[in-house]
Formats: structure tokens, C-alpha cells, sequence
């Protein structure tokens, strides 16, 4: 009996299956919209053009069909923007804004070229919007006015205030999205004028806090006049955005990996002690 030639139709359907297997597996580990089609097709063992051949419409496809076989679950429509954003951050960071095309954007988060420019109209209009949404400007502001306002009012000493000041520096800019920021902050200072100029009105507002406090404490005679206020802010931004920017390399030295708490102390000790006068006789 002659033997049956394959049925084309077969093939079709066995590599979709593949590729959905393929991003179920991935979907154990993280997210959807972090995983991506090259991803995908390497874990099915197919190639790019394989995985648009199966799903022209890219991860929005495939999403959808996800969601019609009940293995994720259907995305609300207001988070597409967030979406965007997101996936938007993870690849400037990534591959440099230059080099990033809106389609790969889009393709990454898994939504239309449509889809993406009705929410944003440009590159430069996603860069600035993902300046002005990932930016911890109320989160910073707000722990930097309560630890000086504290202090004013004799709740807390000043070393206490410089230690949540300190404290507050760390944690937003060390977070997460704001780490892939600052990597971008540092591509966009001279190529985006503009979004490089949203950066900077943010590091303005936070910096007039710290100023106002420092040359108060100047004119109580509880910090020394010769301490430069403008500085404090400068030097806090260069340790934390240098450690987010070095920190692959730092990890390569043979230097000693500080905890949370041991950084925030050295830094806090490097500041005040800096500032508080102090007799010379006793200098150590």
C-alpha cells in the first residue's frame, strides 16, 4: 500500500501547536508581555519568519488565541497604554532608542502598529511620556519634604533626616523601571533635548528642598558654612545613577558588594559628617 503523502495542513497546524506550547512553557517563568516572539520561536524550535507565517498578526494574534483556548486571561483594555510603556522602557533600555522601531515595540507588547500609534503619535511623544509616567518625582519629592519638615519641627535629628533622605534617593532610583530609566536618561541627555529637559526640571524641584534645608541649618550654625548646598543633590544622584549605569561592571570587580542599609549608612556618614562642624583638635 503506498504510503500517503503529508498532508501540508498538518505541518501547519503542528508548528502553530509548537509555538503555543512553546509560550506556554515561557508563561511559567514571567509574564506575557515580557516574553518575546524571538523567544517564542526559539523555545518551538522555529524561526522568526516561522512564527509571522503562523501568527501574521504578531503576539496580538497569538494573545488573542491564548485567550480563546482559556490559557491567559483577556488583558483590560486601559492597560494597553501601561503595556506600551512597559515594553517600550525594556527595549529603549535594551537596544537604545535610536535603534528600537515602533514595530518592534509593537510587536513586543503584543499589540498593532495602530494600536500603538493611537496612543502615541511619535517615538519622541512615547520617550517623554515614559520620562514624565516612570520618573519618581512624587514618591521622591514627598519623602524628601517630610524628613526636612520632620527635622524642622525637632521630631527627628538632622542625621535621622539625611539618613530618609538618603534612604528615599536609593529606593526609587534603584527600583526596577526606574533603573532601566536612568540607563536611558543617560542616552537622552544630549539626542532628546526635550525629554532630557523633563529629567532635569524633576532633579530642580527636589534639589530647592534640599538646598533651602542645608543653607538653614548654615545660618543656625549647624552645618558648616563652607559646605557647598548645591552639591548634596548633585553627589547623591552621581552615587546611585553611577551604581545603576556601572553595575555590571561592578559586579566583575573584586570590590566589596554592599547591603541596603550598609550604602545608605556610608553615604549618610560621607554627608553629614561632611557637613557638621566639628573641632580639628579631634578630627580622627
Amino acid at each position: 500500500m503506498a504510503e500517503r503523502d503529508p498532508d501540508p495542513g498538518d505541518a501547519r497546524a503542528r508548528g502553530k501547536e509548537r509555538l503555543i506550547q512553546a509560550t506556554e512553557s515561557l508563561l511559567r517563568s514571567r509574564p506575557f508581555e515580557e516574553v518575546t516572539v524571538e523567544e517564542i520561536a526559539k523555545e518551538a524550535k522555529l524561526s522568526r519568519p516561522a512564527f509571522y507565517y503562523h501568527f501574521a498578526g504578531g503576539k496580538e494574534q497569538l494573545r488573542a488565541t491564548l485567550v480563546e483556548r482559556g490559557l491567559l486571561r483577556e488583558r483590560p483594555a486601559q492597560d494597553t497604554r501601561e503595556l506600551i510603556l512597559e515594553t517600550a522602557l525594556r527595549a529603549f533600555a535594551r537596544s537604545g532608542i535610536s535603534a528600537t522601531t515602533m514595530d518592534e515595540i509593537a510587536a513586543e507588547a503584543g499589540v498593532s502598529r495602530g494600536t500603538l500609534c493611537w496612543h502615541f503619535h511619535s517615538k519622541e511623544e512615547l520617550l517623554a511620556a515614559l520620562i514624565r509616567h516612570y520618573i519618581p518625582h512624587g514618591t521622591l519629592q514627598s519623602a524628601i519634604a517630610e524628613a526636612v519638615q520632620q527635622a524642622e519641627e525637632g521630631q527627628i535629628d538632622d542625621r535621622t533626616a539625611l539618613y530618609r533622605i538618603v534612604a528615599a534617593f536609593h529606593d526609587t532610583l534603584m527600583a526596577t523601571p526606574q533603573r532601566d530609566l536612568l540607563r536611558l536618561a543617560m542616552l537622552v541627555i544630549h539626542s532628546h533635548p526635550d525629554a532630557a529637559q523633563i529629567l532635569a526640571r524633576v532633579l530642580t524641584e527636589n534639589r530647592k528642598i534640599l538646598i533651602s534645608f542645608v543653607r538653614r541649618r548654615q545660618e543656625q550654625g549647624r552645618f558648616r558654612r563652607t559646605f557647598a548646598p548645591e552639591l548634596i543633590v548633585q553627589i547623591l544622584a552621581s552615587i546611585f545613577v553611577s551604581r545603576v549605569v556601572a553595575r555590571g561592571l561592578l559586579s566583575q570587580l573584586s570590590v566589596r558588594q554592599f547591603s541596603r542599609e550598609e550604602l545608605i549608612e556610608q553615604v549618610v556618614d560621607l554627608l553629614f559628617y561632611g557637613m557638621v562642624p566639628c573641632d580639628p583638635d579631634k578630627r580622627v
